[in-house]
């Protein structure tokens, strides 16, 4: 009986202690602390100016949070308190448990799907048809739910995974609005999440499940399957005429081998190529590390750096040491890469409570190439973090110039690390770094602009700077 009760009681400590450690009071005050001891630009938001409004809001956020039980509204609050620092890197996350949402049938085969695609022409939903995956993974019929009639249901038609039936409800949507449509995924294990479907003409994106095309009753054309398979590809080069090469990267989370040997292979037609074009339109960054061997495409009179600091306390050393284990562990980078990281982290071991300054660098190239004469960057809105360091540097050549839109607008504090909460629900990741730009040119929340703004009417982004080359 004694054991049955000691049990008990465990059970009890353990269960009230992690209520405790998700309560939104103990929630809220890790993020104020962990914030204030650790984010690198703590001391640039909260200033003299802004202090008094910053101690307004915290006091009314802890006076709010005494009343909030769900972990849901807990995190909304979060929000508000991140949201004083408008900063891009300050990322605040809630995990919650997806909810289970059983899966439907709806009694249809490829012949009824058709006949009521046929009989309906004219009068569809802009989703409706027969799409199927660009993997061949899933053939679904995607009409209006005969139950549901304010969602649209993909109805599977053919499946590989064998998990996956006929007539079972794939994924299902909202039908009133515009693309990109709300509603939910069932994944290949039968889990659901909710989705997004962004509908382009006869091609849709789905987020974690990749594009569908549609079948009938219009097919997508050649060239959308085209542009759908190269948006796939994470680094593409390749030249579109005798004068003109295009190199795409979409995403600066490769190694610098990667990009090296991959324009290592290509380098004698870039060098006759008079105009290079560089796309990261939609890049989201990566590492810094992983452009120096494009850059020297770029070059006219080498690549400054700028000063930075780095906010040492005991958090952002173990984060640092934790991400540098894993770079090497998963090869992102190399020892030979990591070992100016483990240095500098070494000297940051002896400065703990200072804002340390790295100097500026320089990347210096032996050459000039006489080609490309001209270089055309192009981006976009949705260019961050290192993309946008990359356009930093493209800016000091006199060959570039840059197409588009202004960038996102978030690297005037970087080198995000992530620091653990009491609650494992909530994840908070912080920037460690401070760019020194945000002294004389502070770009968050504004971006980098471009020399030759593209028209939002313009879909083919490359024949408009190939044609603009053409005529200046």
């Amino acid at each position: 009986m004694r054991k049955t009760a000691a049990a008990f009681m465990f059970i009890f400590q353990c269960l009230f202690g992690k209520a405790q450690t998700c309560d939104c009071p103990t929630m809220l005050t890790a993020v104020i602390q962990k914030t204030e001891d650790n984010y690198a630009g703590y001391f640039d938001k909260v200033n003299a100016k802004t202090q008094p409004r910053y101690h307004q809001l915290t006091d009314s956020l802890r006076t709010a949070s005494k009343d909030i039980t769900s972990q849901k509204d807990c995190y909304q609050l979060l929000r508000i308190y991140k949201r004083f620092f408008r900063d891009g890197h300050f990322q605040l996350s809630y995990n919650a448990p997806e909810a289970v949402v059983p899966i439907r049938t709806i009694d249809t085969d490829e012949v009824k799907a058709k006949a009521y695609f046929d009989a309906h022409l004219g009068k569809l939903h802009p989703l409706e048809g027969i799409w199927e995956a660009l993997d061949g993974s899933y053939r679904v019929a995607l009409m209006r739910d005969p139950i549901q009639t304010e969602k649209m249901a993909a109805v599977v038609l053919a499946a590989q995974n064998t998990k996956w039936q006929p007539d079972m409800v794939k994924f299902e949507a909202d039908a009133k609005g515009a693309s990109p449509y709300k509603g939910i995924y069932w994944a290949g294990d039968l889990s659901s999440s909710e989705r997004t479907f962004p509908l382009v003409e006869n091609m849709m994106n789905i987020p974690n499940s990749g594009y569908w095309a549609r079948e009938y009753p219009q097919k997508a054309t050649p060239e959308e399957l085209a542009k759908a398979r190269q948006s796939d590809d994470e680094f593409q080069v390749k030249a579109i005429d005798p004068q003109t090469f295009y190199i795409k990267i979409p995403s600066f989370g490769i190694s610098f081998e990667m990009v090296d040997s991959v324009l290592k292979a290509h380098d004698a037609v870039i060098r006759n190529s008079p105009h290079l074009i560089v796309d990261i339109r939609d890049n989201g960054g990566g590492m810094n590390s992983s452009f120096p061997a494009l850059l020297k495409y770029l070059n006219t009179n080498s690549f400054k750096d700028i000063y930075s600091h780095f906010r040492s306390t005991a958090d952002n050393l173990q984060a640092e040491q934790e991400i540098i284990d894993r770079a090497l562990s998963e090869y992102w980078i190399s020892a030979k890469e990591a070992k100016h990281w483990q240095e500098s982290l070494a000297k940051n071991r002896k400065q703990i409570g200072k804002m340390v300054k790295y100097p500026a660098e320089s990347m210096k190239y032996k050459e000039v190439m006489v080609n490309p004469k001209k270089v055309s960057v192009l981006m976009n809105e949705h260019c961050y973090s290192s993309a946008e360091y990359f356009v930093f540097y493209a800016k000091q050549s006199k060959k570039v110039t840059l197409f588009g839109n202004h960038t996102g607008g978030m690297m005037d504090y970087g080198n995000v690390r992530e620091h653990k909460l009491p609650c494992p629900t909530f994840e908070l990741r912080l920037p460690t770094t401070r760019t020194g730009w945000v002294d004389y040119a502070p770009i968050d929340n504004v971006g980098f602009q471009p020399d030759v703004k593209i028209p939002d009417t313009e879909k083919d982004w490359v024949k408009f700077v190939i044609n603009y080359r053409q005529n200046h």
